[in-house]
């Protein structure tokens, strides 16, 4: 566990329901927010951070190994009225750890491949209307893949975009929940680069999903979210600046 007072950063070792050991990971300046974890190193075992600057949009990866920082890498800036949504193996190349933005203004969401604490490459999925927020990132249509759950909030409608080689391969509606009920999380998500569910039960997520969708809902894919693919006249915009050496 991770936790942040003012502007220092905790690490909190877990095992077997209790904490074991705390460190002081480092100080950081109250403009930067933790945009997320997972392997951005590469190096195997390895759960890494990625702070995002609120005033420039840069983002900084921090390698975490032993409860201690080990290295620092600046990955570039994204204007800000891109946002992050959230992380996974979006690229299915095992082990590696990628990272899904959305604009705020149109709904857009893009992908970025990290390996080696690096931006290595970029992918537009497509836009989906505002009124679809995002609710998480789940191995939701294979063991180990990184699918999109995004719920309405106008009717409690949960979508699931299945993602894999960093495009879209289909989508369902998972159901509808009525909207006194407020997301609390996606359970029994594998390790990034692994092949099944954490716990040894590949089928867990699954049933997860069968379980939402008898709460009623549409069937099959919602044309309303208007999804488009990449068209070639979209690759034009250099959302990320090159860091400078």
């Amino acid at each position: 566990m991770m936790l942040r007072e003012d502007s220092t950063f905790f690490v909190y070792d877990v095992a077997n329901d209790l904490i074991t050991e705390s460190f002081a990971v480092g100080t950081v300046g109250p403009e930067w927010h933790t945009g997320g974890f997972g392997n951005f190193s590469g190096n195997p075992g390895e759960y890494d951070m990625i702070l995002r600057n609120i005033n420039t949009g840069g983002l900084q990866v921090y390698d975490i190994r032993n409860s201690h920082i080990t290295n620092s890498a600046f990955m570039g800036a994204v204007g800000l009225d891109w946002q992050i949504s959230g992380f996974g193996d979006f690229s299915s190349v095992p082990g590696e750890t990628d990272m899904m933005m959305r604009n705020t203004n149109t709904g857009g969401l893009l992908l970025y491949d990290i390996a080696n604490n690096q931006i290595t490459g970029t992918v537009f999925l497509g836009t989906v209307g505002l009124e679809w927020q995002f609710a998480g990132v789940a191995p939701i249509h294979a063991p180990g893949a990184s699918d999109l759950v995004l719920r309405n909030v106008n009717t409690g409608e949960f979508e699931v975009y299945d993602i894999a080689n960093n495009q879209i391969i289909g989508a369902a509606s998972l159901g509808q929940v009525g909207q006194e009920w407020q997301l609390g999380g996606f359970g029994t998500a594998p390790p990034t680069g692994s092949t099944g569910s954490s716990d040894g039960q590949p089928g867990s997520t699954s049933q997860l999903v069968q379980a939402m969708a008898g709460f009623g809902g549409g069937s099959g894919a919602g044309e309303s979210l208007n999804t488009a693919p990449l068209s070639t006249e979209t690759s034009q915009q250099p959302l990320l600046t090159t860091p400078q050496a």
